[in-house]
């Protein structure tokens, strides 16, 4: 009996675990459509370049910012009808870039724009307001 009862708590905490887990991957990232984060993936924070209170630089190259598939103007024109959620997700960042100040254009890459827009969903808001 209590075998059984230890098993079945173990089995509610792994659920738990998971559903957590899922939950809080998909609130605080905007990722693309099949995209896993792996679990030792460290996520950069880059807000450290508009905020005047923190000077404390945050070394990284822009190869660590990649996460999309390189694709040509042609293979994305084929994800419309193979891939719409994937293409639809490239247009929304495109669009989310594109609407953003010069101001803010001078400041980051746009390999950083691509980075905020999918994994810093409170630095995409205040960056879209900054003029």
């Amino acid at each position: 009996m209590k075998t059984k009862t230890l098993f079945l708590c173990g089995i509610i905490f792994l659920l738990f675990t998971s559903v957590n887990l899922i939950a809080q991957n998909s609130k605080e990232y905007n990722l693309p459509p099949g995209y896993k984060i792996h679990p030792k993936k460290e996520i950069i924070d880059l807000s450290y370049k508009i905020d005047e209170n923190n000077k404390n630089e945050v070394f990284y190259s822009q190869d660590d910012l990649l996460f999309l598939k390189n694709l040509s103007d042609v293979e994305l024109e084929n994800l419309k009808s193979e891939l719409p959620d994937y293409y639809n997700y490239i247009q929304s960042g495109k669009a989310f870039i594109n609407s953003l100040s010069q101001k803010v254009k001078n400041i980051y890459t746009t390999n950083e724009l691509w980075y905020i827009y999918a994994f810093d969903k409170k630095l995409a808001t205040t960056i879209s307001v900054l003029k």
